[in-house]
């Protein structure tokens, strides 16, 4: 719950740092044309307030339209880039605002043939021999990597899944697969760009666990994406 407020502060803070330039555009505008002080400072205020109106129509779920997530998004990671927020707080708060968006409206169901498991090549122990990103079924369940446990749980489903071994090839994917959810594992960067990028597919996405630092034998937590699954798979 203290995760979800977090990103719902960083949501809103993204939104108003974001809708100052605008807002003194606006001001600055009429200003010139004349209309006074007070009314241009009023129409500021209101542009800063209608920005933070279509925040909460997409955080309370009335709108799927992503467009404020990504402009908060991107105006704290402009922040970021100069020391302002700790690694990977921007995208995190993705994460976590869209997901608490996806599960909120967990009342529709989808088909396992609709319905992509997305998973990034880091999660293969490095140090196994099978080629995996081309033939995910040929794994042979050693326990050293979570991927065997996946494919139970894709084989229980019945859904698609893939192994991706980047951002460009999993986009590939989707397009070909064309599913209508994806419940994707991944770290903070790709998930977020790919949960940005995807719309209006729906995404659930689950941060890999790093064991043993970034993009080296990651891990997932089974569990978790069997939950969304059993939420939202029919």
């Amino acid at each position: 719950m203290e995760e979800i407020k977090k990103a719902r502060l960083l949501f809103h803070i993204g939104l108003l740092l974001f809708s100052i330039a605008p807002a003194l555009i606006v001001f600055l505008l009429l200003m010139v044309a004349g209309t006074g002080f007070t009314i241009s400072l009023t129409a500021g205020l209101f542009t800063i307030t209608l920005f933070q109106v279509f925040g909460s129509l997409y955080q309370n779920s009335t709108t799927d339209n992503p467009i404020t997530l990504r402009l908060s998004f991107w105006t704290l990671k402009a922040l970021q880039s100069v020391h302002t927020l700790s690694t990977h707080t921007p995208e995190k708060m993705v994460v976590v605002m869209n997901n608490r968006k996806e599960l909120s409206k967990t009342g529709r169901k989808f088909r396992p043939d609709e319905t992509l498991i997305l998973i990034p090549h880091c999660l293969q122990n490095h140090e196994c021999p099978l080629r995996l990103t081309f033939n995910p079924d040929s794994c042979e369940r050693c326990g050293k990597c979570p991927v065997g446990k996946l494919i139970d749980i894709k084989d229980r489903f019945g859904t698609h899944f893939a192994i991706a071994p980047g951002g460009t090839s999993a986009r590939r994917i989707v397009e070909k697969i064309g599913p209508s959810l994806i419940v994707a594992v991944a770290c903070p960067v790709d998930l977020s760009l790919g949960i940005l990028d995807v719309h209006p597919i729906t995404v659930v996405g689950i941060l890999n666990e790093w064991r043993n630092g970034p993009c080296f034998d990651t891990w997932v937590d089974t569990e978790q994406l069997e939950a969304a699954l059993e939420l939202f798979v029919n």
